[in-house]
């Protein structure tokens, strides 16, 4: 049991510090940084809204297309930026791994958090 508590904390944490530490050193221009940010920040914001709606039973099929659509551009954005910034070839394709790592971590750290609690509506 401790280990399905443990491997998303472990899924979390290495996605986003690879990412964060890798494109922080990689990276030149502070622009770029924050491009790479907000890419990771929209990527979780758009897994975490779409996981609460659907434990709390409110998500309907538009909520759904819409968290789809802005996690489908997210991820565009996010390859473009690797495809374009001056990284080395292995770089490009370890960010972006790096980038759905953190955030299955973040979605299997919700879900176990959410069963944990089973009382809590």
């Amino acid at each position: 049991m401790k280990t399905t508590r443990l491997l998303p904390w472990i899924l979390f944490l290495s996605g986003i510090l690879t990412y964060s530490i890798g494109l922080w050193r990689a990276c030149p221009l502070l622009s770029g940084k924050g491009y790479f940010l907000g890419a990771l920040m929209t990527g979780m914001f758009v897994t975490y809204a779409y996981q609460r709606a659907v434990n709390l039973n409110q998500n309907d099929e538009r909520f759904a297309s819409v968290c789809q659509m802005v996690a489908l551009i997210t991820a565009g954005l996010l390859l473009v930026g690797v495809w374009n910034a001056p990284l080395a070839p292995f770089e490009i394709g370890l960010y972006p791994a790096a980038f759905f790592v953190c955030l299955m971590g973040q979605f299997l750290l919700q879900r176990s958090c959410n069963r944990a609690l089973p009382g809590d509506t």
